[in-house]
């Protein structure tokens, strides 16, 4: 492999793991914990679609069409950025106090699929230019969980600082995160 496929994929496994951050970066703002067993199943969840975009790829030209799930991915981020909001203003009403809750596996996993989309996609157009994959998917996984993990401690050290609920952060930060999917179309 030469030096510019190795940036190619450097540059690949950043793009596809910086939602991870941001998506966990919110978490810890909300006070959620993400255990580090949740963490491995979600990014071998992203790691499996990814591998299976490239091989869909290197089978199907055209397989997968890639607006409708950069669509639906955004649809989605947007509508729990919205919700994140609304939910913040909900609880700032009623003067309630914010516990730890955890993440369960049901909304992990469904949140690894989601975040997965724009992965399969780039799985896939990855596998129409033969693009060098053995580094790739390992790269996606370890940086995924190196994401997730550096994403809600930076979350929870935000909350910590401000001494306040600032769960309202998370719904930002998945509105930016939805509009930014949006303008790939």
């Amino acid at each position: 492999m030469n030096w510019t496929a190795f940036l190619n994929v450097i540059l690949l496994i950043a793009a596809l793991t910086t939602d991870s951050f941001v998506v966990s970066f919110s978490y810890g703002a909300q006070n959620v914990k993400m255990s580090m067993k949740m963490i491995l199943v979600m990014n071998l969840v992203m790691s499996l679609l990814l591998a299976g975009g490239i091989c869909t790829g290197r089978v199907m030209e055209g397989f997968f069409p890639r607006n409708i799930a950069i669509a639906a991915g955004a649809l989605v981020l947007l509508g729990m950025g919205g919700y994140r909001i609304w939910k913040f203003l909900q609880g700032r009403r009623s003067g309630e106090e914010q516990e730890v809750q955890e993440l369960d596996y049901f909304q992990g996993i469904l949140l690894a699929l989601i975040l997965s989309l724009d992965g399969l996609a780039a799985g896939i157009g990855t596998g129409l230019v033969q693009a060098e994959e053995g580094l790739l998917i390992p790269g996606v996984f370890l940086g995924g969980i190196l994401m997730m993990e550096a994403g809600w401690r930076a979350g929870n050290h935000f909350r910590h600082v401000f001494r306040k609920d600032i769960s309202w952060i998370s719904g930002i930060c998945l509105l930016i995160l939805g509009a930014g999917t949006l303008c790939k179309l």
